[in-house]
């Protein structure tokens, strides 16, 4: 008897498999990482430039969680946003020296959000799990999302949509 379920359990064809759920993957701003992120974008705001935020956090490729934000140096027009090599190296010093990535990059647009062609170009950030947020009407519309644009990086998929609905941003206290 032993021997039969040994054999039953080891068959290579055994009718037992795994079944790995597909997770939809999501992303998390804490409140205070949000409020951070529109206090960077407000020069570019009332300038009426495209305006450009780096949040930094942890994530696991699924599940992006964002705590803080941080202004880069940055030169921006009312069409575009450039930030160079070193000021880029300075986000990520900075991330490194608190144990967190730069998990996302915010970025507004004149009118309406979408991943445009240079913005998939110039993403100088793409790993499994890195997010990038686009706002429209140069984030004039914040605190509301609801017609801004999230892209979460896959492996093999490159950055892919999400619903602003996996979007979360969490209360203050839970």
């Amino acid at each position: 008897m032993m021997k039969f379920l040994l054999k039953h359990l080891l068959d290579k064809e055994s009718q037992h498999k795994y079944v790995q759920d597909s997770i939809q993957p999501k992303v998390i701003l804490t409140k205070a990482c949000f409020q951070a992120m529109h206090h960077c974008l407000l020069p570019e705001i009332k300038k009426g430039h495209e305006g450009i935020s780096y949040l930094l956090g942890r994530t696991d490729s699924n599940v992006t969680v964002a705590i803080t934000a941080t202004r880069p140096q940055a030169h921006t027009t009312p069409g575009s946003f450039h930030v160079s090599s070193p000021a880029m190296a300075q986000i990520v010093r900075s991330a490194t020296n608190f144990g967190l990535q730069v998990v996302a990059q915010v970025h507004t647009h004149p009118g309406e959000a979408f991943h445009s062609e240079g913005d998939e170009k110039g993403a100088r950030n793409k790993y499994p799990g890195y997010v990038s947020i686009v706002l429209p009407n140069y984030g004039r519309h914040l605190p509301n999302l609801e017609r801004s644009a999230v892209f979460i990086f896959q492996a093999n998929q490159g950055f892919i949509p999400l619903p602003v609905s996996e979007l979360i941003i969490t209360p203050e206290v839970l």
